[in-house]
């Protein structure tokens, strides 16, 4: 998994989406967080006067999302944002636990969007969440329950201030909508600054609790695993023919510097001043155009039929390449069986065999997914996408065409010979693997039992034991009555 998000796109909420806020006291929030699941906002809902909000989307909500780790406040996991909104990188503290600068980041990014329309802003940590700029506009309030918790010192900016809320904790009288500066606060904190790294005491469970409190932790990280599959969580409806992305070929300084790194490196604070501020026009460009304005194009599909039909192909491939050379001629006859089928398709019956046969297959390989696509409706971004799918389609195709060329008689070669090509075709599917990188292939193997959950750590997240260090993320199973 790469943290460091390359794309910004525009996305929606539709009506009746239920989100969460919670908070240390009892005050209605105006500019604030919201979370898709309430086990991420019930661990700000601490202390004594800690409260659950729960709200439903009266419209559909118009968002931008921040793609990778953007709600990670560590190293370059927030370039993206920084970019766009500010202009420049390493924009304001990267302490994870200095929430003023959380403040003030959603202070100045929905500011930022106010010409646009943006309602809020989806980024991931554990789960994903939402920088909302306006809890007056676009939200009802569903419920608002004092949350049942251990005892915890108040909100650092003092005492609770009198509310209407009723002893139920359902009906609050939603005041008018303040400026955004006077009001935007983080899980409630807004005029001070505190050291959340601190426990909160007493550690006790609530008058009238019986028994031991178990410890809530761990609910945050099973609740984000709930939306690591694809598609990921169906709440949110990404517009693909907005999507911009730094790995957009046109920004020339990005490509050069991903040369001499790896990819886990690669980060959109390289960027130069004249891309950057390419990338801030098309965006501003982008938010502006009229929701009508593209090819209507259903790039989601397209995309899910292409990772569909070689998604479990290919790791199936390599682990026939992979294994001993026990029964040669019944390996070989698998691994060409294996090429034949990715490729029947593409296959015309004229000129069996011939080298100009083996090209046309692999010229309709990769371009029958997108040469009917009318590209005269295209977006910008949407050139970008159907540009990046040709590049996939054209490896994928190349790889697979030159080990069929070689695979179409192996069957009359000498053992020796076939053993020598399933080792060329072993380092070709690996690289091709390695390439695609697909976020399909990221999960637990063996899959996890029935007591666990497949748990991907995240690099930059404030949380890894040395966060400014490479974290092992390879999928691990992780028992889900664990404390964290």
């Amino acid at each position: 998994m790469t943290v460091q998000g390359h794309s910004i796109v525009q996305a929606s909420i539709p009506p009746g989406t239920l989100l969460y806020h919670g908070r240390g006291d009892k005050g209605y929030p105006y500019m604030d967080w919201l979370a898709f699941d309430p086990e991420h906002s019930r661990i700000f809902a601490r202390g004594e006067n800690g409260t659950l909000f729960t709200f439903s989307s009266t419209r559909e909500l118009k968002l931008l999302y921040f793609d990778g780790c953007s709600a990670n406040n560590l190293g370059s996991v927030k370039d993206a944002q920084d970019i766009l909104v500010w202009g420049e990188v390493n924009h304001g503290p990267r302490d994870p636990w200095d929430w003023q600068s959380q403040v003030d980041r959603i202070n100045e990014t929905c500011a930022w969007g106010r010409p646009y329309g943006v309602d809020g802003y989806i980024r991931m940590e554990f789960d994903f969440e939402i920088m909302y700029c306006d809890f007056s506009d676009g939200l009802e309030l569903v419920s608002a329950m004092p949350a049942v918790n251990e005892g915890g010192r108040p909100p650092p900016h003092g005492p609770d201030k009198p509310d209407d809320r009723t002893e139920s904790g359902v009906s609050f009288t939603v005041p008018a909508s303040p400026s955004f500066e006077r009001q935007a606060t983080y899980h409630g904190w807004h005029t001070s600054r505190a050291d959340l790294r601190r426990p909160y005491f007493p550690p006790n469970p609530p008058e009238g609790w019986k028994g031991t409190w178990p410890v809530i932790n761990n609910a945050i990280r099973h609740a984000g695993s709930w939306h690591n599959d694809f598609p990921g969580d169906i709440r949110v409806h990404p517009d693909p023919s907005t999507l911009i992305s730094f790995y957009d070929p046109a920004l020339t300084s990005l490509v050069a510097a991903r040369r001499s790194m790896s990819r886990d490196d690669y980060r959109p604070g390289n960027i130069s001043a004249a891309d950057m501020a390419r990338v801030r026009a098309e965006v501003a460009e982008m938010m502006q155009r009229d929701a009508g304005e593209r090819s209507g194009v259903d790039w989601r599909g397209l995309a899910t039929v292409i990772q569909d039909r070689f998604g479990d192909r290919l790791p199936y491939l390599q682990h026939l390449l992979h294994q001993p050379a026990t029964n040669v001629s019944e390996q070989v006859a698998k691994a060409r069986k294996q090429f034949f089928d990715s490729l029947l398709p593409y296959m015309e019956r004229p000129g069996l065999g011939e080298p100009e046969w083996f090209a046309q297959i692999a010229r309709n390989c990769a371009t029958r997914f997108t040469a009917h696509l009318p590209a005269e409706k295209f977006t910008k971004q949407e050139r970008v996408l159907r540009n990046a799918v040709d590049e996939v389609l054209h490896e994928i195709c190349r790889v697979l065409t030159l080990a069929w060329t070689e695979a179409f008689d192996v069957e009359e070669k000498c053992p020796d010979i076939a053993v020598a090509l399933m080792e060329k075709w072993r380092g070709q599917v690996d690289a091709l693997i390695e390439w695609l990188d697909w976020p399909i292939w990221l999960k637990c193997e063996p899959a996890c039992g029935i007591y666990e959950f497949c748990y991907v750590p995240q690099r930059g997240s404030p949380f890894n034991p040395e966060p400014d260090k490479d974290s092992d993320q390879t999928p691990r199973c992780v028992a889900i009555d664990s404390s964290w």
